[in-house]
């Protein structure tokens, strides 16, 4: 086995880099524990879009309320950190992390819920337009040094919410993926 084989075969076995689309085009084989099932198929983009606009309603929606809960507040001589759009950004990026975890480990049985929770609904609640603009206007108030402080924060506190959620949803998928195999279900 070269370098290559060997290194492809230790990412496969990587559970951190593991993703639902790495792990049904590597994965053929079943265990006693895990079955390994095939994503759903696509649905046909006219079908797919009304999905995705259910899920990005509900999601811009929340991220209305939740911006209208925590305001952003700016003086001439202070800029306030932007909490909404802070709290909508980690609160998606867990929530997608979450939901692709659990379902590397346990696939949905319908196109329908990636479409409205992952694409429709994360998207409409995170915003990178807002975030961006808040940086914008941060700066253009005289604040250069808090725009590259909340730019930091946010990537890495959001990296690591995708992190935790990524785990914390693949942990959960296994339990069920088990759950269903010892009860003699197919996952």
């Amino acid at each position: 086995m070269d370098d290559q084989e060997r290194r492809e075969s230790l990412r496969r076995e990587d559970p951190l880099l593991r993703t639902a689309e790495f792990s049904a085009v590597t994965s053929t084989e079943t265990t006693a524990i895990r079955t390994v099932r095939v994503p759903p198929k696509a649905l046909p983009f006219r079908r797919g879009l009304w999905w995705v606009a259910l899920g990005g309603t509900i999601g811009a929606v929340m991220r209305y309320a939740l911006s209208v809960i925590l305001p952003t507040t700016t003086t001439l001589t202070l800029v306030d950190l932007p909490w909404g759009t802070l709290a909508a950004n980690i609160l998606g990026c867990l929530i997608l992390g979450a939901l692709t975890g659990y379902w590397d480990e346990n696939p949905p049985k319908y196109a329908q819920l990636q479409l409205v929770l992952g694409t429709g609904f994360c998207g409409g609640f995170t915003t990178m337009s807002t975030f961006t603009g808040e940086i914008a206007a941060i700066i253009g108030a005289g604040f250069p040094l808090e725009a590259f402080k909340y730019v930091t924060a946010s990537v890495l506190v959001c990296v690591l919410a995708v992190v935790g959620g990524l785990l914390a949803g693949a942990r959960v998928g296994a339990m069920s993926a088990r759950e269903h195999i010892e009860r003699g279900e197919e996952s």
